[in-house]
């Protein structure tokens, strides 16, 4: 999946607009692109998405951690630097 399609599907699923299924077959393609603009819109999304269920259950990607991270409960130091701070703000004490 392109970029913009990713980034475009992340604000659809945190909307609760698609399928949740569509997140473990994203996380492979995310991985892949390993870019920081997708990274970013989905540290910012992780609340939504984590509410509407689409979490990772079985990749052992960071991207896949949407509840431990949400939830401030994942290692920050296994976060990338360019999303760590971010992840920090909004879901850690």
């Amino acid at each position: 999946m392109e970029k913009k399609n990713i980034i475009r599907v992340i604000g659809e699923l945190a909307r609760g607009e698609s399928d949740r299924s569509i997140f473990d077959n994203m996380l492979p393609d995310m991985d892949e692109l390993d870019d920081k603009e997708i990274d970013v819109v989905l540290v910012k999304n992780m609340k939504s998405l984590e509410e509407r269920l689409c979490c990772g259950t079985f990749d052992d990607s960071w991207r896949g951690q949407v509840y431990d991270i949400s939830h401030g409960n994942f290692p920050l130091e296994k976060l990338p630097e360019h999303v760590r701070e971010l992840a920090k703000d909004l879901y850690y004490d």
